[in-house]
C-alpha cells in the first residue's frame, strides 16, 4: 500500500524534470534597425569576403585582430571596490589603517568580520594573507592566498598578487625552491593580465 504513493511521488518528480518539447516553428531573425543616413551596417559573417591571400600568408600572431571589441572578454576586477559592498569596503579600509599602525591582530579580526559578510570575496582573503605574513605566520598566509585563488575565478590580477604572497611566505619559511616556483607562477599570471586593455 505504501508503494503506490512512493511510485506516484517518483513519477511527479520525474515529470517535473522532463523538458518541454522543442519549438518546431521556424525562427526568424530579429528585426534590425534601419541604418540612418551616413551610417553603414556590418555584413553578416556569411556575406563577408575572405581576406586577401597576402594577409593569409602572414603568421596569425602578426595579423591584427579582427575580433570586435564587443566580443572580447571584459577585464576581471582589479580592485576590491569593484566587487565589495560598502560595508566590506569600510571594514577593509579600517583593517588597512590598523595594519599600517602596527595593530595586526585587530586588522586580522576586522578582515575576518568582512569575510563573515562576503565569504567568497578573493580580495579579503588576499589582504588577510598579507596580514598573516606580516604577523610572521607564513603557513597561514599561504593557505589564505590559496583560498583567495580558489574563489577568484579566472582573475589573473588577483592570482598574480596571491602567488607573490605565496612566494614571500615560502621565502620566509625557508623554502627557496618553493618560493622560486611561486614567483614563476606570479610572472605567468602577470603576463596573462596583458590580454586585457587597461
Amino acid at each position: 500500500m505504501k508503494r503506490v504513493p512512493i511510485v506516484a511521488a517518483l513519477g511527479l518528480v520525474m515529470a517535473g524534470c522532463a523538458s518541454a518539447p522543442p519549438d518546431t516553428r521556424p525562427r526568424t531573425p530579429p528585426a534590425q534597425p534601419s541604418p540612418q543616413s551616413g551610417q553603414t551596417q556590418p555584413l553578416p559573417p556569411s556575406q563577408r569576403q575572405a581576406p586577401p591571400e597576402a594577409d593569409r600568408s602572414r603568421p596569425a600572431a602578426s595579423r591584427p585582430s579582427r575580433e570586435p571589441a564587443a566580443t572580447r572578454k571584459p577585464a576581471p576586477p582589479q580592485q576590491a571596490a569593484a566587487v565589495s559592498s560598502p560595508a566590506v569596503m569600510s571594514l577593509m579600509g579600517r583593517a588597512d589603517t590598523l595594519a599600517s599602525g602596527g595593530h595586526m591582530d585587530d586588522a586580522a579580526a576586522t578582515l575576518e568580520r568582512a569575510l563573515d559578510l562576503e565569504p567568497r570575496n578573493a580580495f579579503i582573503y588576499q589582504r588577510l594573507a598579507a596580514v598573516r605574513l606580516a604577523q610572521g605566520q607564513p603557513g597561514q598566509a599561504e593557505q589564505l592566498a590559496r583560498k583567495s585563488n580558489s574563489v577568484a575565478g579566472d582573475n589573473p590580477f588577483v592570482e598574480a598578487d596571491n602567488w607573490k604572497l605565496i612566494a614571500e611566505a615560502r621565502r620566509t619559511a625557508g623554502d627557496a625552491k618553493g618560493a622560486s616556483a611561486a614567483s614563476s607562477k606570479a610572472v605567468n599570471y602577470e603576463r596573462a593580465t596583458s590580454q586585457y586593455s587597461q
